[in-house]
C-alpha cells in the first residue's frame, strides 16, 4: 500500500460512505421521530417546487421540461415510407407517460403554482390581448 491510502479503506467502498443510523421504529419515539422527520423532507421539498415555480425562469424551464417529454401530445409514429413504426410509437408514449407523471407530482406540490405556469407558456391556455377601442 502507498502512504496515499488510507489503510482501512476497501476497494469496494467510497471515500464517506459511512453508515447512516436509523431510527428504532419499534418504539413509539422511534415512529415520531421517523414521521417528524418525513414530514420535515415532504415540507422541504414542497417549500422548494413553490419557490421555482414563483421564478419566471423556473417556471419557463419546467414547462420546457414538460414540452420535450410531449406531456401534453400523443405521437404516432411513422417510417419514410408511411408505414407505422409500432416501436417509436411505444416509445413516444413512454416519453408522454413520464412527462404527465411529472406534471402531476407537481400539482400535489404546488397546484397554484403549476397552473400558473401552465397558463402562462400553454398556448391553449394563452388569454388573447385585449384590443383597443375603436
Amino acid at each position: 500500500m502507498s502512504d496515499a491510502e488510507p489503510e482501512d479503506q476497501h476497494e469496494d467502498e467510497l471515500p464517506g460512505d459511512e453508515p447512516v443510523a436509523t431510527e428504532n421504529v419499534g418504539t413509539r419515539a422511534g415512529v415520531r421521530k421517523r414521521i417528524r422527520k418525513v414530514e420535515y423532507a415532504t415540507n422541504q421539498s414542497r417549500e422548494f417546487w413553490k419557490r421555482v415555480f414563483a421564478d419566471p425562469v423556473g417556471c419557463r424551464e419546467m414547462w420546457g421540461i414538460l414540452q420535450a417529454c410531449h406531456a401534453f401530445e400523443t405521437k404516432f409514429a411513422c417510417g419514410p415510407n408511411g408505414f407505422p413504426q409500432p416501436e417509436a410509437t411505444w416509445y413516444a408514449r413512454g416519453e408522454q407517460d413520464f412527462g404527465q407523471r411529472l406534471y402531476q407530482s407537481w400539482l400535489l406540490l404546488d397546484r397554484d403554482g403549476v397552473l400558473r405556469m401552465q397558463d402562462e407558456h400553454d398556448p391553449r391556455f394563452k388569454k388573447p390581448k385585449a384590443g383597443r377601442a375603436s
